[in-house]
């Protein structure tokens, strides 16, 4: 991982964090959570207090849209957003996510790692709600 520079315009964060965090595709709850089609999942890490709400428009069996409620650092937020980004087109049995791959590439601290886990295990509590799990 690349230790990101302290830059007056994005603190201790590298540009991609700081650009995914400020735009934060994909954040919110949304307004049709409750609707056929959507599946949601939540997974938490107590020791940094990190939360993670995903939720998934489903349509044909594969993510049409990925929202997000988090409650945790910019690297969580960014993480997600990325995600949020990168989901919709997968079929849910393939919702893999990599959360060393995504530490490396928003270069976060190995210490960060566990919080970017909470992100896979949310994803998985959502695909899981389908009865399609998600490896």
């Amino acid at each position: 991982m690349t230790a990101a520079v302290h830059d007056p315009a994005t603190g201790p964060y590298g540009p991609e964090v700081a650009r995914l965090f400020a735009a934060a595709p994909g954040a919110g709850r949304p307004a049709a959570a409750e609707r056929a089609g959507w599946l949601s999942g939540a997974a938490r890490e107590p020791l940094s207090a990190t939360q993670v709400r995903v939720h998934l428009r489903v349509a044909g069996g594969r993510v049409a849209e990925l929202r997000y409620e988090v409650r945790g650092c910019p690297h969580t937020i960014a993480a997600c957003a990325l995600l949020a980004s990168e989901l919709p087109g997968r079929a849910l049995g393939d919702l893999k996510v990599d959360p060393a791959g995504l530490a490396a590439r928003l270069g976060a601290p190995a210490a960060k790692l566990g919080r970017l886990f909470v992100i896979e295990d949310a994803i998985r509590a959502a695909a899981l709600q389908s009865g399609i799990a998600s490896a």
